[in-house]
């Protein structure tokens, strides 16, 4: 999961990167507002990954009680309903951000086909396998990477297209080599396991900060780019009016 809020990162910046340097910010505000709720939406996804990390070592540990496996539960399930209001989110975006650049939907689409994204195929394991290392971790960067490479090259500013056997084909071929060495339950964890549990926590916990850093220093370069108080009232904007009683 935590490669994949990482990828979906990258993504996000590269295309941000991009429509920052055509110096059309201060026209566009309407995408400048698009890009910072879908970033801001990537932070908390980060900031709930942090939590979930920090429960997990509990399990390497070998000291989780049921109490915070069940916080553990929840958290996943909560991040699992955070990527589907950001798909939404995209989608909502698709249109007016696909006229700074079509190539952003082109790489997010093997991420976010509601029918084989990789999105869709780690909700479809949440639902499987609460506690297996194969929900907390997902996809090894390099396989997600290949997976990625083949997906763009059957994707359409509209999705995957028709032609996507390659691509799931590969995706359920490295799937299958995850699922062969993963540990199905976490909670009862060797001390062979508890290590090597900690050496993929280490790895999750580099590829969460990549995704902070990136948000980050994208949000920092909207703000130089529209102006600290044009900056301001965007993201008062975006902040959610509560509602009277």
């Amino acid at each position: 999961m935590f490669t994949l809020l990482s990828k979906l990162a990258e993504i996000i910046a590269s295309f941000g990167t991009r429509f920052l340097d055509s110096r059309n910010v201060a026209r566009d505000t309407e995408v400048a507002g698009h890009l910072v709720r879908i970033v801001v939406a990537l932070q908390d996804l980060c900031a709930r990954g942090e939590r979930i990390l920090a429960l997990a070592d509990g399990f390497a540990e070998g000291t989780a009680d049921q109490v915070q496996a069940a916080q553990f539960d929840k958290l996943l399930q909560q991040q699992n309903d955070a990527l589907g209001e950001l798909e939404s989110q995209l989608a909502t975006s698709r249109d007016l951000l696909a006229t700074v650049d079509v190539g952003l939907y082109l790489d997010l689409a093997p991420l976010l086909d509601r029918k084989s994204g990789l999105l869709t195929r780690w909700s479809q394991q949440l639902a499987q396998s609460r506690f297996s290392t194969t929900t907390l971790f997902f996809l090894p960067a390099e396989s997600l990477q290949s997976v990625l490479e083949i997906g763009k090259s059957h994707s359409s500013p509209r999705g995957l297209d028709s032609a996507r056997d390659e691509y799931v084909l590969a995706l359920a071929d490295h799937l299958r080599t995850t699922r062969s060495r993963e540990v199905r339950d976490i909670r009862r964890s060797t001390e062979q396991v508890r290590k090597r549990l900690e050496a993929e926590l280490a790895i999750a916990r580099g590829e969460l900060g990549h995704a902070r850093e990136l948000c980050a220093l994208l949000l920092a370069s909207t703000e130089q780019a529209l102006g600290a108080e044009a900056f301001t009232r965007l993201r008062r904007k975006l902040v959610p009016k509560p509602s009277s009683a």
